[in-house]
């Protein structure tokens, strides 16, 4: 990978990498980066690849918000008890992908999956379809876009989903996107989503 790919891929800023490239402790980390490639990195990273961080067992454990993007237990305390399924439930049944991702990282893919399934017929379709393509997409980026059409461009930028913006990164830069979507005067939440999903704000 190239010092630009590396900082995109793992937000690292350039003078971090040139710390590293002068740290002996951390040189070899930095010969390792630069001699894979995006795809490879990409593979390594997949979920699939990566054991989740409680174990199949674990049926409780406490609330850690920070772990998600959006506060869908506003109701319970930070560091309170939950069951895993409810609290996997609860973020299925509103999905965005970083949270959904989440969930993958943390109790596995096979779990979230099962749950998914049990909520079928309590889901909205829409929602159950959306649950389903994020994980879908959180597995196997590449085999998702092969499987799943893109949408027009028009489309993507009016309705913005994270997914789609990671597949349009590799064509555009950030910039050239938000500026495509002021082209096409999309919704102002539109233009925030967009500018949040590239980076261009917090």
């Amino acid at each position: 990978m190239t010092t630009a790919e590396i900082m995109k891929m793992f937000q690292i800023a350039d003078s971090t990498l040139s710390d590293w490239e002068s740290n002996p402790k951390r040189q070899k980390l930095f010969t390792l980066l630069r001699t894979i490639s995006v795809d490879e990195a990409e593979k390594y990273l997949q979920p699939k690849n990566i054991p989740p961080k409680f174990s199949p067992k674990t049926r409780v454990i406490k609330l850690r918000k920070e772990w998600f993007t959006i506060d869908l237990l506003w109701s319970r305390q930070d560091h309170s008890l939950i069951e895993i399924n409810n609290l996997i439930s609860i973020y299925l049944s509103t999905p965005n992908q970083e949270d959904t991702q989440t969930l993958i990282r943390l109790f596995g893919i096979e779990r979230v999956r099962s749950i998914l399934m049990k909520l079928r017929d309590t889901m909205p379709l829409e929602d159950y379809n959306e649950a389903l393509e994020q994980i879908e997409f959180a597995i196997d980026s590449e085999t998702y876009f092969k499987n799943h059409p893109l949408p027009a461009l028009e489309e993507l930028l009016r309705h913005p989903k994270k997914r789609y913006m990671t597949y349009l990164t590799k064509q555009y830069s950030a910039d050239e996107l938000v500026k495509m979507a002021q082209e096409r005067k999309v919704p102002f939440s539109a233009l925030f989503q967009i500018k949040k999903m590239v980076g261009l704000s917090a």
